[in-house]
């Protein structure tokens, strides 16, 4: 009932510039489905052998990528941000964020770390990404 009432035949003549597009692009795509099914199935040999290699492509791929490939949690990045109130100047918070690096920087099992200083939009701000050695543990936890 409710489709009958919702999708009600319109002459041509009523139909928007809109409607007339729309349904074209909509039986050009029925019209392309019909064209690649019927050649699918009129070479349906070739169109198994197609699905079964790409099956064993799967499998070949799932058994011989590397489990590494992307990381599932650690990925060894931290991030730090540092604040300052407004009116620090940009000397001064270079030497702040020079001090926190030389303290991140004492710990055995960060190798190195990247330092950004900008502004923010009410304070100006720091980032340190320290870098850890894969190699050494941290004495903290």
């Amino acid at each position: 009932m409710m489709c009958a009432k919702l999708l009600r035949h319109e002459p041509e003549n009523e139909q928007t510039w809109f409607y007339r597009k729309s349904e074209k692009v909509f039986n050009d795509v029925i019209a392309f489905y019909g064209r690649t099914l019927q050649v699918v199935l009129r070479f349906r040999t070739i169109t198994l052998l197609v699905t079964i290699g790409t099956l064993v492509g799967t499998i070949l791929l799932y058994i011989y990528v590397p489990r590494g490939f992307f990381p599932v949690q650690d990925t060894g990045v931290l991030l730090g941000v540092s604040e300052a109130p407004q009116n620090v100047s940009f000397t001064a918070m270079t030497a702040r964020q020079r001090a926190l690096a030389d303290a991140i920087l004492q710990d055995p099992a960060v190798d190195s770390l990247s330092s950004f200083i900008g502004i923010d939009r009410h304070k100006h701000h720091a980032q340190q990404r320290p870098h850890p050695d894969q190699f050494k543990t941290s004495r903290r936890t």
